[in-house]
């Protein structure tokens, strides 16, 4: 027969055994979703980000930018440049065709400091493609997926604004800064758009209907979701008709589309967003640098379209890109800027590209400069 006092020590030992097995079990359930729990904390984040990444091995691939290997690349400087530059949390959701996909893209940050790893970047969970149905053709459009961005008020339909950016970005000054310009919209504006300052410009021959002057580019898209969903005329749908009647002059795909649908009588509909946001290589090689923002405050998003950070076309911006890619978060920032300082310094005027401006070294590198010395001076 058990003693009562054994028997007491028995049931104690019983709770205490349960007890650590609930807690244990909800640690690791809570670790295990951290992604989720981090996005439904995105209502209290400064900024909320996307990203729109499908790998496709079953397509020949015709051209650079649909390489995998170096859409990656790209990816875990974007990704290193948010971390470093942002003084808050910033929120990243993925869009991709396969959990494997995202997996790889989160993968990234895993070996980071853990100042940077969970702490100034998180990611929801993924994201699926989606397509309407009689609209599925147009995922092959210029490049794979390339025209999600379209459909983000669907994929995303529990949140309210976000900024869409292409894999080829590097932020060069605070990525919750460009997320301030949400408050500049007024009542009507759904979008938040970049110039493009080419190719859509009145001296051009005019190919399709574009926003203002110059066009926009879709790499840079601040998108009031909410708005979005209440669009005159239902988004989608004016997607379909817009694709239904230029199907056969949409070049550029989904940027052609944003341009036809923002111009006119919509134009009041898009915000212009500075073009420091959204700095290219034609920007600065076609004639003179075209964006007089970016010569006052420095670029504030580099983005390398047409595989500039890996091709021969713009050494000046390949070298930018390959001072973030061999920085290690672990050194000081102080060690990113030299590198910065040394690549640029080896490219001769003659090389091409942007090259040929005197002040391009400081254009690039100002709002970058500014930033980290800040940084550094607060204690940061």
């Amino acid at each position: 027969m058990v003693s009562p006092k054994r028997a007491v020590g028995v049931i104690v030992a019983a709770v205490t055994l349960a007890t650590t097995a609930y807690l244990l079990g909800n640690e690791i359930e809570l670790v295990r979703n951290h992604v989720t729990d981090s996005e439904a904390d995105i209502n209290k984040s400064v900024a909320h980000y996307v990203i729109i990444a499908c790998k496709d091995e079953t397509r020949v691939k015709h051209h650079l930018r649909e390489n995998w290997d170096h859409q990656i690349r790209q990816m875990k400087v974007l990704l290193k440049s948010a971390a470093l530059l942002t003084s808050t949390t910033i929120q990243f959701s993925i869009v991709t065709n396969s959990q494997e996909t995202y997996k790889e893209i989160t993968g990234i940050t895993d070996s980071w400091p853990s100042e940077y790893h969970r702490r100034r970047l998180v990611f929801g969970v993924r994201r699926d493609v989606y397509y309407p149905p009689d609209l599925s053709d147009m995922q092959n459009m210029f490049c794979t997926c390339c025209t999600e961005r379209l459909f983000l008020p669907d994929i995303l339909a529990d949140v309210d604004s976000v900024i869409f950016v292409d894999t080829d970005t590097i932020f060069m000054q605070p990525p919750e800064d460009l997320f301030e310009n949400f408050g500049f919209f007024d009542e009507r504006q759904v979008a938040g758009v970049t110039p493009c300052l080419y190719m859509y410009d009145k001296l051009s021959v005019k190919r399709i209907p574009s926003f203002g002057f110059s066009g926009l580019n879709a790499g840079v898209l601040l998108l009031n979701l909410t708005r979005l969903r209440r669009f005159p005329g239902g988004w989608v749908p004016t997607i379909r008709r817009t694709v239904g009647k230029y199907k056969n002059s949409l070049q550029y795909a989904d940027q052609d589309i944003l341009n036809i649908i923002f111009s006119g009588t919509r134009a009041p509909l898009a915000y212009e967003v500075g073009c420091e946001w959204n700095y290219r290589l034609k920007v600065c090689s076609l004639d003179r640098n075209r964006c007089p923002n970016a010569a006052a405050k420095g670029v504030a998003v580099l983005h390398g379209c047409d595989t500039t950070f890996v091709n021969n076309k713009g050494p000046k911006i390949r070298a930018v890109f390959e001072a973030w890619e061999k920085y290690d978060l672990r050194s000081p920032p102080e060690e990113l800027l030299s590198l910065m300082e040394e690549g640029l310094r080896k490219v001769g005027r003659s090389q091409g590209g942007c090259a040929s401006l005197s002040n391009i070294d400081d254009i690039l590198m100002k709002g970058l400069r500014r930033h980290l010395v800040v940084a550094r001076s607060s204690g940061r």
